[in-house]
């Protein structure tokens, strides 16, 4: 069977959610072309993303340690509703310091859903006593959203060949707020902290923001999976670049929408292929994705535009193996998180990967200014081997 006995039942308003967000991602594959037609350098786009990562670095903590003492759901609705405010002011106003204030009100909003969101899921199977369905929700809420994903680009490319792309951000922000409602009427919330008032929520904020970094420094195994979570960025630091790259090599633009479609299709399967290697290692898995993922990386460097089709093969590559790879980490990370500090410590992870990326997203759109961005893709894939190194050093595999 596709969904255990009760999955449904006790899943579907989040699986719900999974699909029309991924609906509504009609700007995913146009986004850093959007930018450039507006006159962005990749530099330029680069402190949008430093601006991101610096908003997520401030908020991320504090708002993740308010879901852990207030409330999870009204955390995650809260940020939906801001990210989608952010979402349709980005082409409202189309300067550079304009959009630097939407992408750090967008960060902001996506800090108080990110450790929130899955907690929230976690705490509640905890709760009804089904385990069973964490990887379960893992495959399907990626899948889900695949789905929506393999059709929201299509959609992308029939409406960009009519109107500007600026309208997709419209589409983007509308995601955000039908996410909010369907998740605010029909998904329950089980974890209920002691009520307090603001100021012993916000103290007590503070001291589950350190309980969780303390826990983080502690433990050996959370430790290394999020420092090899973070690395493996460094590997992926000049993906900005990806989408204008192939429209140099020949692509038409519109049909980003189209290739975004494709790789949606198999990002909606490879998850469940998961499954078969639950009974190895994590840590063996993922390094050899990695080294996967290093290989085709460093092939575009030899791609031509008489042989494009092979630059949008490893494009689909690379954007899919990583969520072959989630369902695996994702799991055997809670496995050792405890309920108190879940919310916190998943913040303390995405915090890291969002800051990192951001500061070498400014060395890596400095270096595409200079070099172009098929250098500097083919060349900073090479970088995976730190996460190897890292991913390899656990030694807690109980």
């Amino acid at each position: 069977m596709l969904f255990k006995k009760d999955e449904i039942k006790h899943l579907w308003p989040f699986y719900l959610y999974s699909l029309i967000f991924g609906l509504c991602f009609m700007i995913m594959p146009f986004m850093i072309i959007y930018l450039r037609d507006i006159g962005f350098t990749f530099f330029q786009i680069s402190i949008l993303m430093f601006s991101y990562g610096l908003c997520t670095l401030i908020f991320e903590i504090p708002t993740g340690a308010l879901a852990d003492s207030f409330s999870r759901k009204y955390s995650v609705l809260i940020g939906f509703i801001i990210t989608g405010v952010a979402a349709m002011f980005i082409p409202l106003f189309e300067t550079f310091y304009t959009s630097i204030f939407g992408w750090s009100l967008a960060a902001i909003g996506i800090t108080f859903t990110s450790g929130a969101e899955e907690a929230w899921i976690i705490d509640n199977l905890n709760h009804l006593k089904r385990k069973d369905l964490h990887h379960e929700y893992f495959i399907k809420g990626a899948s889900i959203s695949a789905l929506g994903m393999i059709i929201s680009p299509i959609l992308g490319s029939i409406i960009t060949k009519t109107y500007p792309i600026k309208i997709l951000w419209y589409f983007f922000g509308l995601g955000f707020f039908l996410s909010a409602i369907i998740l605010g009427f029909f998904a329950p919330e089980h974890y209920k902290p002691k009520k307090e008032n603001m100021f012993h929520a916000l103290k007590k904020s503070l001291i589950n923001a350190k309980e969780g970094f303390n826990f983080v420094r502690n433990h050996n195994t959370v430790f290394l999976l999020i420092f090899g979570y973070v690395i493996s960025y460094l590997m992926f630091m000049g993906k900005e670049g990806w989408t204008p790259l192939l429209v140099t090599l020949g692509l038409q633009e519109h049909s980003l929408g189209y290739l975004y479609a494709i790789s949606a299709f198999f990002m909606m399967i490879i998850p469940f292929l998961s499954r078969y290697f639950t009974k190895f290692k994590v840590k063996y898995v993922v390094s050899v994705t990695i080294l996967i993922q290093m290989i085709f990386g460093f092939m575009i460097l030899f791609v031509t535009s008489k042989n494009y089709v092979f630059g949008l093969l490893i494009f689909t590559i690379l954007n899919v193996l990583p969520h072959f790879n989630t369902p695996l980490l994702k799991t055997y990370f809670h496995k050792f998180v405890p309920k108190k500090t879940r919310a916190t410590v998943s913040s303390i992870e995405n915090m890291a990967f969002q800051f990192v990326g951001s500061v070498f997203a400014l060395v890596a759109g400095y270096l595409m200014d200079l070099y172009g961005p098929q250098k500097v893709i083919g060349w900073t894939s090479l970088l995976g081997v730190f996460s190897i190194m890292i991913y390899l050093k656990i030694k807690d595999e109980k």
